[in-house]
């Protein structure tokens, strides 16, 4: 019997045939008292749970509350909690809650509909305490407005937690999506971030532990996520060192949660990140061109970029694994490895001791709120550069307390105390990349080779070289697609995007194998309309890579934004059939999803349906009337039906969005010339120029406007950057001859 007992537990070590399977944590309280101890109360251990007495922090003694002209009354009935709301048709209906999301400083409440949906309300309670301004419901978009169509519903797709939320709140979850039926099976082996949420499966261990087979590292878990890490300060330097060894499993474990990314595919504790997902770089809307924090994003891309994560710094160095509560309060725990004595003065730090200026986190945190209540800090761990933030547009430490200070004092200020601001080539590149401006590519591609920037500064870089094809920036690309860094690899792949087919091809075939997974998905993306270029010898290998991608897009199916992606890969394959059902899908799992709505308007222009095309675009625009780029299309729509004056406005509003573009203003202006109104369109080119400078069509054209007008005077600076930018071209030579000779 003891044979037969010891060959099980052989079975179930690592290595074996049966994989690792997950057990609950009542399985390890008995050896790790202390540790479950620590996770009680943890927001970890309150992630989400059952909607009961213990865990419901609202009020819902039959109280209505209005948000945006809509009703909700929560109330409690035979011991089960309720809101009474409109529901997906516009009706009052009344919903059991049945989980509660989070603790602090909120709490969300979910509900389940039809098909295993289970969607989180939009109004939410404000845990803080009342002196604090909480103890209150709110709405989570007061700024939007919200009706039953609107994507931020509660019962639409946005708010749907199985899809959207639910990985990183529960152990082990399984969606279990069935696109037929577009319903979910969803489930947990525990409701809340249990041991094995970062641990991964524990049957290995239990069954070691049992029959005392430890050996070595090997105690059963699948990845080892200990800190190894050992700070030391060597003789009298100001810093510690680190002379213990690699964190990265914990560092990798962490971000599976705390990063914002897209998943390749389903969740194996025993794989590495870049294998399972995707980290979202450092994109416009999401960080500051500086790098701060902007969007939710999560923690992990900020803190790729800091020097703390390259000093080998990882999570449980400054948190409490269990508690996730800091392991020290205040600057005490930044003295652990930054001296007292040297960074807790008043000359390194220039405030009054013990004030809000001389904690360390108030310069190198600066704290962010989202949600309306919950204050993120920003773990990039910046040093404040107050002109540089005027300048890109991004909030500065400095001026977070002293917000009552005009921008110039708050620079004149820290230059008399600190000095001249440090250089940041990499926050003036990445800034110039986002304005894309031209002249400053050789800067741009400076900071992305720069092997001493941080990987993901280097790849969000590469990625938005794509806007400025020229062979400098193949050649960078080329050289950054051998780095041993996956993003940097990635971020070249992505560059290569302004290449024709057969180039891409030829570039980017020694990745088609790949080691890493995230790496060999963008080879495939930027390879979707290759296929016919590729030699016979090669087409297996697309086949396989294609299928691969395609495999990790259809994992993501249940959302709109995974039915987009499929869309443009087939289109790109040249499968419209696909193309029609991905878009259609889309727009049935998120009616108001307006870059569907912009797709297939599109894809039916393409087919000659104009009237199908201006229906959607209508409808695009009914939800998004801020939506530039919804806005440009209608007005191309208009030209195309030659109602000029109708497109102009379209035109015109287009120019005057967030997400307006160079474009936008070139077209415009090209429609109020072609009216008669030649002073007008010059107004929108130097305007664009404004804000984006250097884009040579826009010079181009404002050149020959004001050429056409003799007004020489007023383009010679124009013609000055365009001379720098197209020094050969002949009408640019033309121009120099006739007005600077």
């Amino acid at each position: 019997m003891r044979l037969l007992t010891n060959l099980f537990i052989l079975l179930l070590i690592p290595g074996s045939a049966l994989a690792a399977e997950y057990i609950g944590n009542s399985s390890c309280q008995t050896c790790h008292s202390a540790e479950f101890e620590q996770w009680q109360g943890s927001d970890h251990q309150l992630s989400m749970q059952l909607a009961v007495t213990d865990s419901v922090l609202g009020d819902f003694s039959n109280v209505t509350v209005s948000f945006h002209d809509i009703n909700s009354r929560f109330f409690t009935d035979a011991g089960f909690y309720y809101v009474e709301t409109p529901g997906k048709n516009g009706e009052l209906e009344r919903f059991q809650v049945k989980y509660t999301f989070g603790h602090d400083p909120l709490q969300q409440y979910l509900v389940e509909l039809d098909n295993g949906h289970i969607q989180a309300l939009n109004t939410a309670w404000d845990s803080r305490p009342a002196e604090q301004g909480g103890q209150r419901w709110f709405h989570l978009q007061p700024d939007e407005d919200i009706s039953p169509s609107h994507p931020f519903f509660w019962a639409n797709h946005f708010q749907n937690w199985n899809s959207r939320c639910a990985e990183c709140h529960s152990t082990n979850l399984q969606r279990n999506y069935s696109p037929e039926e577009s319903s979910y099976s969803t489930t947990w082996s525990e409701i809340n971030v249990s041991c094995e949420g970062c641990h991964g499966p524990g049957s290995d261990h239990l069954a070691m532990a049992e029959s005392s087979s430890f050996s070595g590292l090997n105690s059963g878990f699948e990845i080892d996520i200990a800190d190894k890490n050992q700070f030391v300060y060597e003789s009298d330097a100001p810093i510690a060192s680190n002379s213990g060894g690699s964190s990265t499993g914990q560092l990798d474990t962490c971000a599976v949660c705390h990063s914002r990314r897209s998943m390749t595919g389903g969740y194996e504790a025993n794989q590495g990140y870049h294998e399972q997902f995707q980290v979202n770089l450092l994109n416009h809307g999401s960080y500051f061109a500086d790098g701060q924090i902007d969007d939710e994003v999560f923690v992990y891309g900020s803190f790729l970029q800091s020097k703390m994560y390259q000093a080998g710094v990882t999570c449980t160095d400054c948190h409490n694994p269990h508690t996730a509560q800091l392991k020290a309060p205040g600057n005490s725990l930044c003295s652990s490895c930054h001296r007292g004595s040297t960074f807790q003065t008043t000359e390194h730090h220039r405030h009054v001791p013990e004030s809000a200026g001389a904690q360390c986190v108030s310069c190198h945190m600066p704290e962010r709120t989202y949600m309306q209540v919950d204050n993120r800090a920003d773990h990039s761990f910046p040093i404040p550069r107050p002109a540089l933030a005027n300048k890109v547009g991004a909030p500065n430490a400095c001026g977070n307390c002293h917000d009552d200070w005009e921008e110039s004092e708050v620079v004149a200020s820290y230059v008399r105390l600190f000095g001249e601001e440090q250089d940041s080539p990499w926050g003036e590149a990445n800034y110039a990349a986002n304005s894309l401006d031209v002249l400053a590519l050789p800067d741009i591609l400076s900071a992305a080779n720069d092997e001493s920037v941080a990987a993901i500064r280097r790849a969000s870089l590469l990625m938005k070289s794509v806007n400025f094809p020229a062979r400098i920036t193949v050649e960078s690309l080329q050289k950054n697609l051998n780095d041993p860094d996956p993003l940097v690899r990635r971020g070249a792949v992505e560059a290569a995007a302004f290449l024709p087919p057969e180039a891409r091809l030829q570039i980017l075939q020694a990745l088609l194998n790949d080691e890493v997974k995230t790496v060999r998905l963008a080879v495939a993306n930027q390879l979707a309309d290759a296929f016919s270029f590729s030699p016979d010898s090669q087409r297996p290998t697309l086949l396989r890579l294609y299928e691969e991608y395609e495999q990790s897009l259809l994992f993501n199916q249940d959302s709109p934004g995974g039915q987009l992606a499929l869309g443009s890969f087939y289109y790109r394959r040249g499968n419209p059939i696909a193309v029609e059902r991905a878009y259609l899908r889309a727009l049935e799992l998120e009616p108001a999803f307006v870059p569907a709505l912009l797709n297939l308007a599109d894809f039916r222009r393409e087919d000659g349906n104009e009237e199908q095309a201006e229906l959607l675009l209508q409808s695009a625009l009914t939800v998004a009337p801020d939506s530039g780029a919804a806005q440009h299309a209608m007005g191309l729509l208009q030209i195309r039906r030659r109602e000029l004056q109708t497109a102009l406005e379209y035109l015109r509003q287009a120019t005057l969005m967030e997400d307006a573009s160079p474009r936008y203003a070139y077209v415009y202006a090209i429609a109020l010339e072609s009216e008669g109104d030649k002073q007008a369109a010059i107004d929108v080119l130097i305007q664009s120029e404004s804000q984006w400078p250097n884009q040579p069509d826009t010079l181009m054209l404002l050149l020959t406007f004001l050429d056409q007008e003799g007004r020489g005077v007023e383009l010679l600076p124009f013609l000055s950057s365009l001379s720098r930018i197209l020094p050969s071209d002949p009408r640019v030579r033309s121009l120099v001859i006739k007005y600077t000779q």
